[in-house]
């Protein structure tokens, strides 16, 4: 009995820890302060500028007067880039943390059938409860492990939502795909 818990625990236990250490964990959000201004600069710079300066710009990165809102642009729109790669990485970990408790639902999944597929062979009663009981506790494991599975499924849309609107209005800026990442302004977090 110890042996068959030991199993158990070798499969499940390390993608429960960081699984919970990931929903712990807390969620990456939009800087709203950095979305708000980035809109509002937009809007000022697309009610200074014309079509035709607009379209210069976005181009040829000419301007026919030098315009404040688009150095603005590109201070908040580098955060906003910073806070993009964040996103990534926080997605990417959520998918890998995702795909690992997979293998560990596939492992599980194999012994139980393991178990049931020996059931037909074994006469002895007792061997065949027992046999039944190491099947029903890998199934409250499989179980538990689909519930966590979930829930990171969960964040991970969120994330993805998130990093959507992120997107969104990373684009609106002109000629975002120049901005470069400016870690040096981001403050230090805790």
């Amino acid at each position: 009995m110890p042996f068959f818990y030991e199993i158990i625990k070798t499969l499940t236990q390390k993608n429960i820890s960081d699984c919970q250490k990931e929903l712990n964990r807390k969620n990456c959000e939009i800087d709203t302060v950095l979305y708000d201004a980035i809109t509002l600069v937009l809007s000022d710079l697309n009610n200074e500028v014309g079509y035709i300066n607009r379209l210069l710009y976005r181009f040829f990165k000419f301007e026919i007067k030098k315009n404040v809102r688009r150095e603005q642009l590109i201070i908040l729109g580098s955060q906003l880039k910073y806070q993009h790669s964040i996103f990534k990485k926080d997605i990417y970990r959520v998918k890998v943390l995702i795909e690992s408790m997979n293998s560990a639902l596939k492992n599980l999944r194999r012994l139980q059938n393991a178990f049931q597929d020996k059931n037909m062979f074994i006469i002895n009663q007792d061997m065949l409860k027992k046999s039944q009981f190491y099947i029903n506790q890998i199934n409250i494991k499989i179980l538990e492990l689909e519930e966590y599975q979930n829930s990171l499924r969960d964040k991970l849309s969120l994330l993805q939502t998130n990093e959507r609107m992120i997107i969104k209005l990373f684009r609106k800026i002109p000629r975002y795909y120049e901005l470069v990442e400016e870690t040096y302004l981001q403050l230090p977090t805790v």
